[in-house]
């Protein structure tokens, strides 16, 4: 309402118990409709509502977390297959210079006449083509790998010991290409020092491997022929004298102890790296398509 005051309208006061605000600064209920709005201000999630969000983000996550890891561990395999392939050059690198021949020593450290402990290891032999020992390490080794070198401990390689005596390396060399000693299992024979031209298809021939020791035995078979030295690198060294596997299925196996999403990296005779699945690492004499052992290098 308005009144007249000095020639112009000006609002009234507002009467008592109208609808209007009061000298107080209150709202007066009209209708409910102020009530109403301060109660929908107020309002908060329910515990059924908040229960449902979790719920939605539990489910994205047990979705998504897998996901992650497995792209994490493309990204591993991946940097191992980079270091592969760098190994792979450098030993061909190493066979150009030294008439075609790969690298050569003896295993374990005992050594004979012809090749006493103090030898070069063969990462050492194959170093000045890398010139870095980061090459030899794995992002998705086991951290128990590397720990045992097949040519004597740690710390006792070499004559003195050397500071390259105790590099950790996580891919292994086949014994039967490194090595000419005849005093272990004869069904995969001998051929260490071996030329390039010796061999009936390098492309084929596993040289050096993902491992849990710095050298792998190519007569190490299981599940039917598989290498599980190669194909279980990450497997932890014979707990209570028996192999971390024994007792499982394969592909129970393969999960806990394969490196690589199941399987390995493998380095052939040619110089190239490619990643296998595990249950594939068998060689031909094994009813496989690679060449591990001895009958099926010549």
């Amino acid at each position: 309402m308005f009144r007249k005051e000095g020639g112009a309208f000006a609002p009234a006061s507002p009467s008592p118990g109208s609808p209007e605000i009061e000298n107080k600064g209150k709202i007066k209920i009209n209708g409910g409709d102020a009530k109403m709005l301060m109660n929908s201000q107020k309002r908060g999630f329910t515990l059924i509502e908040l229960l449902v969000v979790i719920a939605i983000i539990a489910i994205l996550a047990a979705i998504l977390f897998p996901v992650f890891s497995r792209a994490r561990e493309q990204a591993r395999k991946a940097a191992c297959l980079s270091n592969a392939k760098q190994i792979g050059t450098a030993l061909m690198m190493y066979a150009q210079d030294w008439d075609e021949t790969l690298p050569f020593w003896r295993t374990p450290c005992h050594g004979d006449a012809n090749y006493p402990p103090g030898g070069l290891y063969w990462t050492e032999q194959i170093y000045p083509y890398v010139k870095n020992w980061d090459i030899f390490k794995c992002p998705s080794a086991a951290q128990t790998n590397g720990e045992w070198m097949a040519n004597c401990y740690p710390g006792q390689r070499g004559v003195p010991p050397r500071p390259q005596n105790n590099i950790v390396c996580n891919y292994g060399f086949n014994e039967i290409i490194e090595n000419t000693d005849g005093g272990w299992p004869p069904n995969c024979g001998r051929i260490g020092g071996a030329r390039l031209a010796t061999f009936a298809a390098p492309s084929e021939t596993v040289v050096i491997a993902d491992s849990p020791n710095t050298t792998f035995a190519p007569w190490a078979r299981a599940f039917s022929g598989i290498n599980f030295r190669l194909a279980m690198a990450n497997q932890p060294c014979c707990p209570n004298g028996q192999p971390a596997w024994s007792g499982l299925d394969l592909q129970t196996a393969l999960e806990k102890y394969a490196r690589h999403s199941g399987g390995s990296n493998l380095i052939f005779a040619d110089g190239h790296a490619k990643w296998y699945k595990g249950d594939q690492i068998k060689s031909r004499v094994d009813g496989g398509t690679l060449r591990i052992c001895g009958p099926d290098l010549k």
